[in-house]
Formats: structure tokens, C-alpha cells, sequence
């Protein structure tokens, strides 16, 4: 029996397993259009005119920033990003820490972000910084949940990297956390994600949060 689905920010919700693929995944294109539509909808719902001096432009705006940052990555595919890298017969453990990363709550509509550190440990291939960093953008600029992208980012180098080994650790603000009643405005959520050589060996854990602890202070 599948254990409760976890909400993030706090609230039940039905039971809801988890989808294959990587977040939730989409069932169409997205609909500029009927978007933009839907932001003046917003608005008029809200008691505020959507053509106003300050308002004429606002369903364009969100819709570029929607569409091409915040779910940007639903036109990316995770191993077209990373690549083949480079054969390469060198085992040390790679560490990028603090590649930025946001994903979309689905529960609130509301963006969370904060830092990734992410670590392989090569099964005889290389793959450069930025391929990794793009593919932590792949993965999360998405609806998403922080504890699916963590293991994604994670499982897609194994995956895709063909990595002996995978960790992720992300350090984020959730803004439905934070925009919670009697909340500080200070609360992080740290989830962590460990495969292959790292799930199997404390030693490799260890070393690759001592790596990141000095970041994640």
C-alpha cells in the first residue's frame, strides 16, 4: 500500500500518487492566449480593472514570465539538456553548490526558490557545469513539488548521466509556507535525495555534505 501523499505546505489533501515523469505532467500546450485571459479574469475577480494605467500590460507580463521562466521547463527534456557528456575514466566526486532553483506549488499557484547542490560520482563519463545546471532548470521550472525535484534531479543523473553515483540537497522558501498565519517569514525547507554509490555509502554522503555545509549555513 502506497504510503499518504505528503503536502508541503502543510495542508491534507486526497490521496494523490505520484505521476512517471518528471513533476506533474502536462495534458496539453501551453495557451498563451487563454491565459492572458485568465489573468484579466483574475484581476476583475480581484475588484480591479484590467486595463487601468497600471494594469494594461499585466496579463502579458505574467504570461511571459509564466510560460517562459516559472514553467519553462515543460519545454525541456531532462537528457537532451544534460547531454552525453564526455567518456572519461576518472571516478573523483564533482560538486556544483548553489545553482539557483524555483519550481510552482500546485496547491497555491505560488512560486517557492532557493539554492540546489548537486553532486556525481562519474560511472566513466563527464558532463559539464552548466549541462548540469540547466538540467536542475528542466526539472524545476515546472508544478512541482521541492521533494520530487530533488530526486529527480538526482535519478535523471543516473538516468541520463549514467553517474556511479547521485546526490541533491535544495535549501528553499516556500512562499504558501511563508505567507502562512503566524508564520516568521524566516522558515527553510532542506530535502535531501541520495542514489546509487551515495545511497549505499555513508562515506560518499558524508563527504559531499561537508562540501556543502559551509554553503547551506
Amino acid at each position: 500500500m502506497s504510503p499518504p501523499a505528503h503536502d508541503p505546505c502543510g495542508h491534507d489533501h486526497p490521496h494523490a500518487p505520484r505521476p512517471g515523469g518528471v513533476g506533474i505532467p502536462r495534458s496539453g500546450a501551453f495557451d498563451a492566449p487563454a491565459f492572458e485571459k485568465a489573468v484579466g479574469d483574475l484581476l476583475r475577480a480581484c475588484g480591479i480593472a484590467p486595463d487601468n494605467a497600471h494594469t494594461g500590460r499585466t496579463a502579458q507580463r505574467v504570461r511571459e514570465l509564466w510560460q517562459r521562466r516559472l514553467l519553462g521547463g515543460y519545454e525541456l527534456d531532462p537528457a537532451e539538456v544534460l547531454g552525453d557528456g564526455f567518456e572519461d575514466a576518472r571516478r573523483d566526486m564533482v560538486v556544483i553548490r548553489g545553482i539557483a532553483v524555483h519550481g510552482v506549488c500546485p496547491h497555491h499557484l505560488v512560486p517557492f526558490r532557493g539554492v540546489a547542490h548537486v553532486a556525481y560520482l562519474p560511472g566513466g563519463r563527464l558532463h559539464g557545469f552548466g549541462r548540469i545546471a540547466r538540467l536542475v532548470d528542466a526539472i524545476g521550472h515546472r508544478f512541482t513539488y521541492q521533494e520530487w525535484m530533488t530526486r529527480d534531479i538526482a535519478d535523471a543523473l543516473m538516468t541520463h548521466g549514467h553517474a556511479a553515483g547521485a546526490a541533491c540537497v535544495i535549501e528553499a522558501e516556500q512562499l504558501c509556507l511563508l505567507l502562512g498565519e503566524d508564520r516568521r517569514g524566516d522558515e527553510r525547507v532542506i530535502t535531501q535525495a541520495f542514489a546509487g554509490e551515495f545511497e549505499r555509502s555513508e562515506q560518499a554522503r558524508n563527504e559531499f555534505l561537508r562540501a556543502t555545509e559551509e554553503r547551506r549555513r
